[in-house]
C-alpha cells in the first residue's frame, strides 16, 4: 500500500513539473512590461536557451507595453513549418498586423503603448522562433 502511495505522488509531482515546463516554454498570453528604472543596455531574449522546440498546434502570444517616452528594437527569427506563421502588431494607434508565413529574420521598431507578436507553428514541431527586445529612451513620444 505504502507503494503505490509513493508511485501515484511521485507521478503526480512529475506530471506537475512537464507541464510547468512546457507552459514556460509557449505561454498562451505573456506579458512583459519593463520594470523602472530600465536598463536600455540590457536585452530581453525569449527562449533563453539555444533551440527549442514548440508543441505542434499551439499557439504563443506575447504582449510587450512600452512606457511613454520609450520605444523598443525587435528582433525576430523564425523556421516557420507549412501551415504555420508570426505576426506582430503595432496595437492600438496603428493597428498594422505583418504577417509571416516562410522562414524570417527580421528588425522592427516599436513604439507605445504595445504591440503583440504571436506564433503558431502549425501542425509540426519542426519549426523554431527567438525574438529580443531593447528599450530605448526617446524623447519623441
Amino acid at each position: 500500500m505504502i507503494f503505490w502511495i509513493w508511485l501515484s505522488t511521485f507521478l503526480t509531482v512529475s506530471v506537475h513539473a512537464v507541464v510547468k515546463q512546457a507552459c514556460f516554454e509557449c505561454p498562451e498570453v505573456q506579458e512583459i512590461t519593463p520594470k523602472f528604472p530600465i536598463n536600455t543596455s540590457e536585452i530581453y531574449t525569449f527562449p533563453t536557451r539555444a533551440f527549442t522546440q514548440f508543441p505542434a498546434n499551439y499557439a504563443c502570444s506575447w504582449i510587450i507595453n512600452i512606457p511613454s517616452n520609450y520605444t523598443v528594437i525587435v528582433q525576430l527569427k523564425a523556421t516557420i513549418p507549412e501551415g504555420g506563421h508570426v505576426s506582430i502588431t503595432q496595437v492600438p494607434l496603428l493597428n498594422q498586423t505583418e504577417k509571416f508565413v516562410e522562414d524570417m529574420e527580421v528588425t522592427r521598431f516599436f513604439v507605445p503603448p504595445s504591440f503583440d507578436i504571436f506564433w503558431y507553428p502549425g501542425s509540426s514541431r519542426d519549426g523554431n522562433f527567438k525574438f529580443s527586445l531593447q528599450f530605448q529612451y526617446s524623447v519623441l513620444n
